[in-house]
């Protein structure tokens, strides 16, 4: 608890290990074509925070942040054809992604 009705909640989780699989699809062209992009390892984390307010002993309305990310390791992505993989991968990279929002919240606690 922060003050009087006010409570702060935070929590962090990493992630050890990561599976990437995407597809880059171009609709707008003559031809509908994809390259898929592949990936392991890596890791991740994701920390989220939380302001609370308590109306009530049971009642509290809060607002909170959320922030993802997810990566690969550079050394161990495929990029594929549409014709499949075949053999080695042709290019090395590294895939990464990052959200993060905003939301509400309210809460009733059952006694």
């Amino acid at each position: 608890m922060l003050a009087e009705g006010w409570r702060l909640n935070a929590d962090i989780a990493y992630l050890p290990w990561t599976d990437f699989k995407g597809r880059d699809y171009h609709l707008l062209r003559p031809k509908t074509m994809f390259d898929e992009q592949r990936g392991n390892g890596g890791g991740g984390v994701q920390i989220e925070g939380v302001l609370s307010y308590f109306l009530t002993q049971n009642i509290s309305v809060g607002v909170g942040g959320r922030y993802w990310a997810m990566w690969t390791k550079k050394d161990s992505d495929a990029l594929c054809s549409s014709s499949g993989c075949v053999g080695e991968p042709r290019i090395l990279a590294k895939y990464s992604m990052e959200r993060w929002g905003t939301f509400f919240q309210a809460s009733y606690k059952l006694d």
